[in-house]
């Protein structure tokens, strides 16, 4: 009886590890390789501010595609690239935490910027693992 419980504790132990195996070492999902939602940053801004319960469920952790002027460039906490794009409302932007740290985007410079949205926040609209489309 002691072998059986010992042999079936053992099967469920390697098959865990399998499974913590290929989660750990699965590929990560890529903005570039998945279609995305095409907005504007006034438009998505709009949406969040009239509806934040049905905006998070139309582009939360979802990839969006968003075109807009970059209104600052600057650095993150993390010594990343963060671009803002401007909006009509000036207390609300997109926040843009790019991939790449040496992006050559500048003030003014139209752009079209595909990321996951992380949702909203203070300042705005955040984006991650952003890339210039």
């Amino acid at each position: 009886m002691l072998k059986k419980i010992l042999l079936a504790f053992a099967i469920l132990l390697a098959c865990g590890g399998i499974v913590v195996y290929w989660q750990w070492n699965k590929p990560h999902l890529k903005a570039e390789k998945i279609k995305a939602v095409e907005v504007t940053a006034d438009g998505i801004v709009k949406e969040f501010g009239t509806d934040e319960q049905a905006a998070n469920k139309k582009y939360l952790n979802k990839v969006i595609e968003v075109s807009g002027t970059i209104g600052e460039v600057d650095k993150n906490q993390d010594g990343g690239l963060m671009l803002v794009l401007q909006t009509s409302d000036p207390m609300a932007g997109i926040q843009c935490a790019m991939r790449d740290k040496s992006c050559n985007a500048t003030k003014g410079q139209q752009i079209t910027i595909k990321g996951f949205c992380s949702g909203s926040g203070i300042a705005g609209v955040s984006l991650t693992d952003c890339i210039i489309n």
